[in-house]
């Protein structure tokens, strides 16, 4: 029998303080609830589920694979095609000294985070860093004020 003491029990057969819960024999039980020194409580919840190991087993099979999918669907060509689309030609981060994508940015855009240089490089060998022509200087209009120095006319006779 399960029981709460109200007070401190300390004696040959229960040693325990007030408020903590105890089990006991129901003859102990019954003399300390008829001398008001307990009270009886329900035997405690216990939890009763069975767990198969097997169905653990496949459920995390199953978790691995769609993992392994989801990752797979991040180093696919058209997911990388569309992150190296998204490299700015102006942002030196973006890119390796060589020209080459930066692949701490790639797997930053795709999500891949165990992407390799090879697999890049398998995929997309001729990728590098476009060129970005530089605007050309402006071409500026003659100032009507100034005229070429053969066109000067001299007020000399």
């Amino acid at each position: 029998m399960d029981i709460k003491l109200k007070t401190i029990i300390a004696n040959a057969q229960l040693c325990a303080d007030a408020g903590e819960t105890v089990s006991v024999d129901n003859k102990l039980g019954e003399a300390l609830i008829a001398a008001g020194d307990a009270e009886r409580v329900g035997p405690a919840a216990r939890e009763n589920t069975s767990i198969d190991p097997r169905q653990v087993e496949v459920d995390e099979r199953a978790a691995a694979l769609r993992k392994s999918q989801e990752d797979a669907a991040k180093k696919t060509p058209d997911a990388i095609k569309k992150a190296l689309d998204q490299l700015s030609t102006e942002a030196d981060d973006d890119w390796t000294a060589s020209g080459k994508p930066a692949m701490d940015r790639v797997k930053e855009l795709t999500g891949a985070a165990d992407l390799t240089r090879a697999e890049l490089d398998d995929l997309f060998p001729e990728f590098i860093r476009p060129v970005v022509n530089p605007t050309p200087p402006a071409v500026q209009a003659p100032n009507p004020d100034l005229a070429p120095a053969s066109s000067v006319r001299s007020s000399a006779p």
